[in-house]
Order: C-alpha cells, then sequence, then structure tokens
C-alpha cells in the first residue's frame, strides 16, 4: 500500500538491535512507530528464503526462543493499523541477523573510506578464531549479506560504489574439518567513500566578498569551504552549504588585495556522525577592495 496519506503509517520500522542473551534467546528491539497498533515479528533461516510470521506485540521489543545452536535467524518487522475498518502495514524493516553461538563477536572494529572507491576494514578475532566473516547491506531497506570470508585482521572491500552508504557487521569463524562455525555479529559500522568533486570557478566581488561554484558529487549532504592564508597552511572552516545540491559558496574575507588560498570537500551525515571526502586541490583567490 502507498504511505504518506493522511492517518496511513508514514515510517517503517528500523531494527535497533538484535542481540543474543547469555541463555541464548535472540532479543530484537526497533523503532516505534507512531500510530501503529501492533508490529508482525517474521524470522527466516535463510537472508533470500521465505520470513514466517511467528509473533505479534504491542511493544516494539521481543525476545524469541529459538531451538537451535550454531546457526543464523533472520528477522524483519512490520507494523499494522487498522484504517477506515481495513488493516494497512508500513514497509518491512531492513533485514537483520542474529546466530546462536558461543563464539564472540570481533573486537576493535574500525572501517574508513580510502583515497579511491573502497573501504579498509580492521579488527581483532575472537580467541581460538582463524578469520572473519565480512557482511553489509547498503541502506535501511537492504539486507546484510556476506562479502568476503578472511583469513587475518584487515580487508579492503573495492566493491563499493562513490557515494552509496554502507553498514558493516564482521563474525569471527573456527574450522573445524569441512565444517564452519560462525560467531556473534559485531555491531554494524557505517562507511562511504565520497567524491571530493572540483572548485569549477571563484568569482570575486567588491567588498572583499568571493563566491565558489562547486561539481556536484553523488551522494553528499553538502560540501565545506576551507580557508587558509598561506599557500600549504592550517585549514579552517569558513561555510558550508544544507544540501547536496546547493553547490554554491560564499567567504567574506577580512583584508582586501590579499591572497587567499581554498580547498573545498563533500560531507555526508550517518546516524550522528559526519564523513568527509578528500579535500580538493588547493587555489589561490585575490580579494577586491
Amino acid at each position: 500500500m502507498s504511505l504518506g496519506t493522511e492517518g496511513k503509517l508514514k515510517k517503517s520500522p528500523k531494527i535497533s538491535s538484535v542481540t543474543v542473551t547469555d541463555d541464548g534467546k535472540i532479543k530484537l528491539k526497533w523503532s516505534k512507530v507512531e500510530t501503529a497498533e501492533k508490529y508482525a515479528v517474521k524470522r527466516s533461516e535463510n537472508s533470500k528464503g521465505e520470513f514466517e510470521l511467528i509473533t505479534w506485540v504491542t511493544k516494539p521489543e521481543f525476545t524469541d526462543t529459538v531451538p537451535q545452536r550454531d546457526k543464523t535467524y533472520w528477522y524483519k518487522i512490520t507494523a499494522w493499523k487498522k484504517l477506515e475498518g481495513k488493516k494497512t502495514s508500513s514497509k518491512n524493516s531492513a533485514v537483520r541477523a542474529a546466530v546462536i553461538t558461543d563464539i564472540p563477536a570481533p573486537t576493535g572494529v574500525s572501517v574508513k573510506a580510502l583515497k579511491k572507491p573502497a573501504v579498509e576494514l580492521k579488527w581483532e578475532n575472537a580467541k581460538g578464531c582463524s578469520g572473519c566473516i565480512i557482511s553489509r547491506r547498503n541502506d535501511f531497506f537492504s539486507q546484510i549479506i556476506p562479502v568476503a570470508k578472511v583469513k587475518g585482521t584487515s580487508y579492503i572491500d573495492e566493491t563499493v560504489v562513490s557515494g552509496q552508504a554502507y553498514h558493516y557487521s564482521l563474525q569471527s569463524f573456527m574450522e573445524d574439518g569441512e565444517s564452519i562455525r560462525q560467531g556473534l555479529f559485531s555491531p554494524e559500522e557505517d562507511c562511504i567513500h565520497l567524491d571530493c568533486g572540483a572548485i569549477l570557478s571563484a568569482k570575486t566581488y567588491p567588498g572583499k566578498r568571493i563566491a565558489f561554484s562547486l561539481r556536484i558529487v553523488a551522494g553528499a549532504d553538502g560540501y565545506i569551504l576551507f580557508r587558509s592564508d598561506k599557500k600549504d597552511g592550517d585549514y579552517l572552516e569558513v561555510a558550508r552549504s544544507s544540501s547536496g545540491l546547493d553547490f554554491r559558496l560564499e567567504d567574506k574575507v577580512a583584508r582586501p588585495l590579499k591572497t587567499y588560498f581554498y580547498k573545498t570537500a563533500a560531507f555526508r551525515k550517518i546516524g550522528d556522525r559526519e564523513f568527509l571526502s578528500e579535500m580538493t586541490k588547493e587555489i589561490a583567490v585575490k580579494s577586491k577592495i
């Protein structure tokens, strides 16, 4: 059903955590959907298979008692309400997974975007484990899927697309002959590679005003203008745009007939974090009176 009509559910649930309790249960929590009367909890043993409805709940949380250890279970949530006597639902949440195991998740996980479109991951495996399974999802409505199995503690993901946000979760694994035991998922780590763009033009105006036009960067939430008083000096932020389509920035400098140096960078916010691209090449601009 289409969303956004007055009275209908305008948002979908977002699974905030999937944790395994000490007694081998899976505890799910998700965001509350305004005006929702209940939530459908669905589970699957295959991320690409059919999801079975296992329960209805009225609160945005549920603890699942699953029967088998060393097995991964996948979940998605749908919000429901009655509208004019008929049931209407939100879109499904993103698919999230948990595995019942005594193998801890990797620790010290770090992710960072490299200069080329790639993401570097580093971590520490659980004790006794020989490697790590790296999974990722692309956005809120995508499922998390494995992208690499690595024997070691680092990996460079070169399959990323610039401007696309990725969310990584890692599992240590143990090999026993031909069988593999997978550990718990680590908390998701966000990352995005952004192209730095370019300064297309810089125009000076009377009143010591300098206006810049930038190249639009895919996936950017906006752009930041940095200034230095000398070549290859320390750069400070002097302006930023409020939209990825707002590619014009302006600086009003302190002194006339002085040469200032500028760089710009694209930024994207994911949750409470801000990710920056590399800076553009330095350009010099002389102010007017």
